[in-house]
């Protein structure tokens, strides 16, 4: 996997233009949870890389601060909490005020390191370097919804995890290597590592889909990376500039699945 490592305020280039002449097109709808507990929205161009909306930050809180956290839909965020405990968050309103129902409970033991959905039915969750696949049969699951638990295999050491499409994952290692995964099954994955790493400071990394990802980074900034051959390794990441330089004060961001092609 080739890399130009994380470089806020920049921009790659290829042949006299910006990355922005070829970036798919489509808005990045991002969710996130701030340090006390409250929601935040915001979307992002993918083509542009401009927030064109929010953040908009919820008045009240979860109740908790997620340990983990996928966003399903545009109205359907699941989150697990520090004892394992997994939640689904209902969004009512995410324009000028964000709001959702209370926290309904679906079940415990739940992985609490990390959790994505690849937009096309599986949910995917790392507990101690163990990697879970379940299915997911509807759009605001109860717990009857979340089926057939799969162990994918063991050893993903990934301090991010986000999907890129279906049965596709990007994450980063502890030194900051970006490590892509394709899944097939039990104990059936192929993996594309690279050498270059982003930052090891990167505290999320989430992929609206065609080959768009945004990597946060505790000083408050969002950056923005495209990889040419989405359906491929990952051979072909590289950092397209920032989306800003300081704003994003969440502790955890989810963005939802397959609204970029």
């Amino acid at each position: 996997m080739r890399l130009i490592p994380l470089r806020p305020g920049t921009a790659a280039t290829l042949g006299g233009s910006t990355w922005a002449d070829r970036w798919p097109q489509g808005s990045a709808s991002i969710y996130g949870v701030r340090s006390d507990g409250r929601l935040t929205y915001a979307v992002v161009d993918a083509a542009t890389g401009a927030r064109t909306h929010g953040p908009v930050v919820s008045s009240g809180s979860l109740g908790f601060v997620p340990a983990a956290m996928a966003t399903l839909n545009l109205t359907t965020v699941l989150a697990t909490t520090a004892s394992g405990d997994l939640h689904r968050i209902d969004v009512l309103a995410n324009n000028t005020s964000l709001t959702f129902n209370a926290p309904v409970h679906l079940g415990d033991g739940w992985p609490t390191g990390l959790l994505a959905y690849d937009g096309d039915g599986h949910l995917y969750g790392i507990a101690d370097g163990e990697l879970t696949r379940w299915t997911v049969t509807a759009s605001k699951p109860e717990a009857a919804n979340l089926t057939g638990p799969l162990v994918i295999g063991s050893g993903f050491a990934l301090t991010t995890l986000t999907t890129t499409g279906p049965d596709r994952l990007l994450g980063t290692a502890p030194d900051g290597r970006p490590t892509s995964y394709r899944i097939r099954g039990a104990n059936d994955w192929t993996v594309a590592a690279s050498t270059t790493p982003f930052s090891p400071d990167l505290t999320s990394l989430v992929s609206p889909g065609g080959g768009v990802c945004f990597g946060h980074l505790p000083d408050g900034s969002l950056h923005r990376f495209l990889d040419r051959s989405p359906a491929g390794d990952g051979t072909d990441l590289v950092e397209t500039g920032t989306v800003d330089t300081d704003g994003w004060r969440q502790v955890i961001l989810s963005a939802q699945p397959r609204t970029v092609s």
